[in-house]
């Protein structure tokens, strides 16, 4: 199962909230607990009781009747509905400042994505390692993509390169595309495109806070 890989049945809301649930889970297991209630996970996460009951659910989280959710196989099965128990080789295309912010991120490894190769047009950062990772000319994108047989794209190029790298990448056989560029991308069915919008989410911080 890819880390994009959603099953229609269950909402993009539910998937948004179930690493937070993870993180909980995670520091239960440290401390040894094998069992946690819908009430105590309502407390750490501030939503209701229901709405993570039916998010745990969703995804087959095994529990104990009037126990609560079983906190080893409860991470089990989320992690495998992420793809998180396989990690998936992507590379990142926009070796800028937030490309190379995104590659010194050592995280997204324990997240089910390892970042193998960037790509950029910029001389003094082609054939460059940043954070370990080799920086290729983005002339070199069709044949990396197949010499490797890479399937993920992590995009951080302007809005107006976006497409043409985009358009790119779908005729060299990338199936699913994180796109940190500021643009709405036109692709084909088949191909996953995740938009991560920062400008939204800054609206959004500066609004609450105006309130």
């Amino acid at each position: 199962m890819s880390l994009f890989h959603r099953k229609k049945e269950i909402s993009a809301q539910t998937i948004r909230r179930l690493p937070q649930y993870l993180r909980i889970f995670y520091n239960l297991h440290t401390y040894g607990r094998e069992l946690v209630s819908s009430t105590t996970l309502a407390e750490e996460t501030q939503l209701l009781p229901i709405v993570i009951k039916k998010d745990l659910q969703a995804v087959g989280a095994p529990s104990k009747l009037r126990a609560g959710f079983k906190v080893a196989g409860t991470i089990a099965v989320i992690e495998k509905f992420l793809g998180w128990n396989n990690l998936n080789k992507a590379f990142l295309v926009g070796a800028g400042h937030l490309g190379s912010a995104l590659l010194g991120f050592a995280g997204f490894k324990n997240h089910g994505l390892e970042i193998v190769a960037a790509f950029d047009t910029h001389p003094e950062i082609v054939g460059n390692f940043l954070h370990g990772v080799r920086v290729y000319h983005t002339a070199q994108l069709a044949s990396i993509i197949e010499r490797e047989n890479l399937k993920i794209a992590v995009l951080t190029v302007p809005a107006e390169a976006a497409q043409g790298i985009t358009d790119t990448l779908v005729a060299a056989g990338i199936k699913a595309i994180w796109n940190f560029a500021p643009v709405n991308l036109t692709v084909p069915e088949g191909v996953i495109v995740q938009k991560e919008d920062i400008s939204s989410g800054l609206a959004e911080l500066c609004a609450k806070l105006k309130r």
